[in-house]
């Protein structure tokens, strides 16, 4: 039968489908099933830092506004510095305890460059197997360029690095405007993987409120091509593990994102329609697949269609796109 323990972010994992950040690793139960699933690893709900602010800042207000009634008020609250984070790294410590051998990375989506090193060292220190910094920031300011931007990014990867030990991997939009270039700046500096890709909460709006509306919509199969062709483009040029995002739902979606070089792949949204337990009936139909090509392991196919392997090098460049075109003409 196929084997599919492989790595990702140099630890090994007994297969690889990995959960991704969300809500289904806020219960103990769900890290243990997702073990008993055969989950290769786990990224737990990550730790925003600008949450973290604005519940400091509500506290902050409340404590101002109760010490009006007497003096001495203000003495009997204890100190608020940091508060919003302790519970997350103690269920971070108790998610470490709840899994037995599946290896466990922690999420950090921070605002500041304190809050980029200060809660990156805070979580390696919990005894986590990784670390996921998730780069979600949607600019908004008409006067920073794209290379200030990528600059940061660069500069806040580099001081992480150097507060932690465990492996650090990076969880990317797709909205710049080299892709490439910038995983290989990243790749230079050190990263263990690139997650490919942050997908963006959309807002949307009610007509008949005249209000915003805000939902996470769960990702759909049809979402797998984006990622598809960057990990393709990538594999074998960067030495950093590729990790494809959004859009797996099967073992056929993950088999195709390791065919172009993917390391692992992220799961999340299929999960949410199917129950933490459907990643056994992914691996089975990975292993069924791999058994019927004749592949004994992950390594045996993994990359076989990456834009370095195929014939066609070009076919996930614009030339397709213009043979396409032409076909319908």
């Amino acid at each position: 039968m196929a084997e599919l323990s492989t790595t990702y972010m140099g630890l090994p994992i007994s297969g690889p489908v990995v959960v991704a950040a969300c809500s289904l690793s806020g219960r103990l139960d769900n890290i243990r099933r997702a073990e008993a699933a055969g989950a290769g690893a786990l990224v737990i709900k990550s730790l925003f830092e600008e949450q973290i602010m604005a519940e400091e800042l509500k506290l902050e207000h409340d404590l101002e506004t109760g010490s009006e009634s007497y003096r001495e008020a203000v003495t009997y609250f204890p100190p608020v510095e940091h508060a919003g984070a302790r519970e997350h790294l103690m269920w971070v410590e108790k998610a470490r305890a709840a899994a037995s051998n599946m290896p466990l990375i922690a999420s950090l989506n921070a605002v500041t460059p304190a809050g980029w090193t200060g809660y990156a060292r805070q979580l390696a220190e919990t005894g986590v197997d990784g670390l996921e910094l998730n780069v979600y920031a949607v600019q908004t300011d008409l006067q920073r360029t794209a290379a200030e931007i990528e600059t940061q990014l660069y500069q806040t990867v580099e001081n992480v690095l150097t507060e932690v030990d465990c492996p650090v991997a990076v969880k990317l939009s797709p909205y710049y405007t080299s892709i490439p270039n910038v995983a290989g700046e990243l790749d230079r500096r050190g990263v263990a993987a690139l997650v490919l890709f942050n997908r963006f909460l959309q807002p949307d709006i009610d007509i008949e409120d005249q209000a915003l509306r805000n939902a996470m919509d769960l990702s759909s199969p049809d979402q797998l091509r984006l990622a598809l062709r960057y990990v393709a483009l990538l594999h074998g040029k960067i030495a950093a593990d590729l990790v494809a995002a959004t859009g797996v739902h099967s073992g056929a979606d993950a088999v195709k994102q390791l065919l172009v070089g993917a390391a692992a792949v992220q799961m999340a949204s299929a999960l949410y329609i199917n129950e933490i337990e459907y990643i056994s009936e992914v691996n089975r139909q990975i292993t069924e697949w791999m058994d019927r090509k004749g592949y004994d392991t992950l390594a045996d196919f993994r990359g076989r269609l990456s834009q370095e392997d195929v014939p066609d090098r070009f076919a996930f460049e614009r030339a397709q796109y213009v043979e396409l075109l032409l076909q319908q003409a």
